[in-house]
This record gives structure tokens, C-alpha cells and sequence, in this order.
């Protein structure tokens, strides 16, 4: 549940130190730029294939569809198309150079020579080595158009939507951000459920794209946020602070939403518990406030049913610890640059430093289970990494308690080796439930997160620049992008009804 708002018998032992403001998570826009910075003029004749060599229509118009079209087409968050021949022929060199490098389609996760996860990921689109070949190939030809009778069926883009929505619920009225500074606002609103239901499905869907960052959409069962919300039904909460010093109570967070993000869609037969009188409290961060005086109303989209499923669903947020680790197996692992004990910081001019985080799954009834539970055959159902600019490489692994040949004692869970600050997502994991990996009372969870807080890092660069400042800074947790860090895992967790 999101920290800030939690009570404070869990904040003082520093349970997975998120608030409601860190679960902001700073989350950018997605780096649509990836393929920019690219020219291309009109040749005076069109290029035709010679001998073997590949086609547009018939070779690269596949591989563009499959797993690039879905953001460069037209309406989509990319800054161009790939949709037309002359649009991809424009930018051919580009796309070998960054499909050869791993930076586009943007996809972190994957097998290491330290990581081997034992299930593959849902809706990897990845290129194949075979398929960046045939960029190349083409590249090289001259990028012939070839028969528009060898090209696939036209490409239909993917509705930003939720499939199969069953309801849909926005704020009591449009909010316009103002001033010049990022803004965060906490949205109240009540779904006006009469019964217990169940969350199968969900979307956030922005109204006004130019001012809506991200946003953070949590369940209060027990609807005390209202009585934090003005008249509009809603108020400020960009610290992580409740005014007055009101505690809402058991907020259980849903999804974290960034452009680009494709909706919360389980399978038949999962659901989270959505008790009846709940209400729904969305976070958006407004960024850049100022640039527009349009109003926005952002959707909520829901898929429910009444009908119990064999799974329920959570998803809790593991990390930020303040404190070394202590009797109950959670906190921070000494790490190269502490200056006072065991402490979080990224020291100026380092490249490659690591800081390194630990949880100790509780057991039922111990401190921190009722706040933070992991009921009997939990499973892990995805993961999703989180640092901001200064980060470049996430891991999580578990060592489990009591390990078997179908869950090894020593186990990777994911690996981004080139994580990207933007192009935050979460994996799923693609295999049946029951073989999902599994977490259970004395499992140990570690999250490592290595960063370059030097001017080799682009990121840094420019913040320093934008700052005027000439050198480098320690840098400690916080929830500014620039000159703040985080170390987070989200895990998505399936288990057995009771």
C-alpha cells in the first residue's frame, strides 16, 4: 500500500518504504525519442530488390507490424510512423543501429550470464536475430519496396481501451493544473459498488495527454480518503502527507500507469477483491503544469465480475529501505561509499555503483504480514523495476527457504541489464500459474540496483546543465527524477482463494 498514507506502525519499522508521493515513482514519459534525430530525403528513384535480398512488404513489413507498430503509428506515442514504406525506408539505418544495440523495441528484461529466468515473458517484442538480420540485409540493399502483393494485411493498431470493460468512472469534474511546477492530486471517487466484486481488468486513460504524466490508481476499502477531499473530490498530495494528520487506512494499490502502459488484463480466473462501499483513489502527477489551461479528466476503466475467482490478485511494492536489515530480515545490505553505517547513497562521480536491498517474506501473524500479506501459495505472477535517471541495471532474485526441483533454492526472477528510466513497464511471466514461481514464509527477495552518477551518464549531463551546476552530487533516496534515486521491485502475485 502505498507508504506515505500508511499507518504508522508500519512506516516506523520501514516496510517497503514507498508513500504514496515515492509510488509517484517519477515514472516518465516514455522515451518516444528513441528513433529521432534521423533524416531522410526522397531518392531519385525508388530502390528495387536484387537476387535474395529482402523486401519492405514482403520481409520487413512483418517484423515492423509484430513489434514496432504499436507505438510509431499514427495517434501512438512515438514521434513518427512506421506504418508506410517511406516511413520505415527514412529511418532504416536508425532502426538497425538501435535493434542491434537492445534499446528498441524497448523490452529490459532478458537472460544474462548472471540471470536465466525459467519462464519466458508475456508480450516480448523483441526482435529475433534473424529478424535484425533482415533489417540489416534490407538496410544494406537499399531498402527495396518490393510487391505490395506480398505485404501483410494492413496494420490495425491496438485499442488504448480495456477489452471487455464493464465499467468506467472519472472524477466528479475536470481538473486544470496550474502554475509552473510538477504537480501531484489525489482524485476521490466512488465506483458506487453494492456488492463485493472483483477486479479482473484495468486502465487509466488520460484526458489531456499534454499535462498528464502518470498516475497511481489504489483501492480504499474502507473510504476514509473521502473526508480528505475538497469540494471538487479531490486535494493536493505531492508529499506522501495526509493534511491534518488523517490516516486513510488500508489503501491497496492496483496498477502504477504511464504512457505507453498496455492495461492490467488477467486471466479468466483472477481477480483482486474489490469490497463493496470502496473507493477508488487516483494519483496523477501533472507535468509540465503551466503548459496548458485545457482541462483534463482522466478515465478509469474496470473490468469486474461477482463471480469469486480461483485466484486472487496483489501487488505489493518492495524497497527504499531506510534502515540496515534487522530481526525481521528487511532492509539495506552494506554497499561501497556508505559514510555513516549502512546507508543509501550514490556517491558523486561514480559509475558503477550498487546498492543493494533485502525481504524476508513474514510469516503469518509477524510484524508487517497484515500490512504487507503474502498469503499461503503465493505466487509471482510479474515483476516491474523502478530507479529514476541515475539507474541503468535492476535485479531481483529470491533464495528461498525451502528449495525443490521445480523451485530451485536460488532463483533470478528478473534482470534489466540496460534499464531505461523511460520505458517503464510491467513483465508477466508466460506459464501456466501452477508453475509460476512461488514465494513463501523465509524466502529472501534481493533487489539490486547499480548506478552511473557521473557525466558519462547522459541524464546527468543534461540535469546538471539545466541546474547549472559543474559537478556532481551524493545522491540519497527521494522522489525527484534528477537528483534522487530509488531501488523498487513490484510484484504481481497470484494465490488460491480461500
Amino acid at each position: 500500500m502505498p507508504g506515505g498514507l500508511m499507518p504508522a506502525s508500519l512506516r516506523s519499522r520501514s516496510v517497503a518504504r514507498v508513500s504514496l508521493s515515492a509510488l509517484t515513482l517519477a515514472l516518465a514519459l516514455p522515451a518516444a525519442a528513441a528513433f529521432t534525430g534521423c533524416s531522410g530525403g526522397d531518392e531519385p528513384t525508388e530502390p528495387q530488390a536484387t537476387g535474395s535480398s529482402p523486401t519492405f512488404h514482403k520481409d520487413v513489413e512483418p517484423i515492423l507490424q509484430k513489434s514496432c507498430m504499436g507505438c510509431h503509428s499514427a495517434g501512438n506515442i512515438a514521434p513518427f510512423s512506421l506504418t508506410a514504406y517511406d516511413d520505415a525506408r527514412a529511418v532504416a539505418a536508425l532502426m538497425v543501429q538501435t535493434t542491434k544495440a537492445g534499446t528498441m523495441p524497448p523490452f529490459a528484461v532478458r537472460d544474462t550470464d548472471e540471470c536465466s529466468t525459467r519462464h519466458a515473458w508475456k508480450g516480448d517484442i523483441r526482435l529475433s536475430d534473424a529478424e535484425i538480420s533482415t533489417l540489416e540485409a534490407w538496410s544494406k540493399a537499399g531498402t527495396p519496396k518490393g510487391d505490395p502483393k506480398d505485404a501483410p494485411a494492413s496494420f490495425v493498431p491496438k485499442s488504448p481501451g480495456l477489452p471487455g470493460m464493464t465499467l468506467e468512472v472519472h472524477p466528479n469534474e475536470p481538473y486544470v493544473t496550474s502554475g509552473e511546477q510538477d504537480e501531484f492530486r489525489c482524485f476521490i471517487i466512488d465506483p458506487g459498488l453494492t456488492e463485493d466484486q472483483y477486479l479482473n481488468g484495468l486502465q487509466m486513460v488520460p484526458g489531456n495527454h499534454k499535462v498528464v504524466h502518470h498516475g497511481i490508481i489504489s483501492i480504499d476499502p474502507e473510504g476514509k480518503s473521502a473526508s480528505l477531499a475538497g469540494p471538487d473530490g479531490s486535494f493536493p498530495c505531492g508529499a506522501g502527507e495526509v493534511p491534518n494528520g488523517v490516516e486513510i487506512g488500508s489503501l491497496q494499490m492496483l496498477t502504477a500507469w504511464a504512457p505507453g502502459a498496455d492495461p492490467v488484463d488477467l486471466p479468466e480466473g483472477v481477480g483482486q477483491l474489490i469490497p463493496k462501499g470502496s473507493l477508488i483513489m487516483m494519483q496523477i502527477h501533472y507535468h509540465p503544469a503551466g503548459t496548458t489551461a485545457d482541462p483534463d479528466l482522466t478515465r478509469v476503466q474496470l473490468r469486474l465480475t461477482k463471480e469469486k475467482p480461483k485466484y486472487g490478485f496483489l501487488y505489493h511494492l518492495i524497497g527504499n529501505f531506510d534502515d540496515p536489515v534487522g530481526q525481521f530480515g528487511f532492509g539495506l545490505l552494506p554497499g561501497p561509499g556508505d559514510k555513516n553505517g549502512v546507508e543509501f547513497l550514490i556517491p558523486a562521480d561514480s559509475k558503477n555503483h550498487v546498492e543493494t536491498e533485502q525481504f524476508t517474506v513474514p510469516a503469518p501473524g509477524s510484524p508487517g504480514s497484515q500490512e504487507m500479506p503474502f498469503p499461503p501459495g503465493t505466487r509471482i505472477y510479474g515483476d516491474f523495476l523502478h530507479m529514476h535517471y541515475l539507474g541503468f541495471d535492476e535485479k531481483v532474485t529470491v533464495t528461498r527457504a525451502n528449495g525443490s526441483p521445480e523451485q530451485p533454492k536460488e532463483e533470478c526472477l528478473a534482470h534489466a541489464p540496460k534499464w531505461e528510466f523511460g520505458w517503464q513497464r510491467s513483465y508477466s511471466y508466460d506459464a501456466p500459474i501452477e508453475t509460476l514461481p512461488t514465494l513463501e514464509p523465509g524466502d529472501v527477495l534481493q533487489i539490486r540496483c547499480t548506478y552511473n552518477n557521473s557525466t558519462e551518464n547522459p541524464y546527468v549531463v543534461k540535469a546538471l546543465k539545466e541546474a547549472k551546476m559543474i559537478s556532481t552530487i551524493d545522491v540519497a533516496y527521494g522522489e525527484g527524477s534528477t537528483f534522487d534515486e530509488m531501488c523498487v521491485a513490484g510484484l504481481s502475485l497470484v494465490y488460491p482463494m480461500p
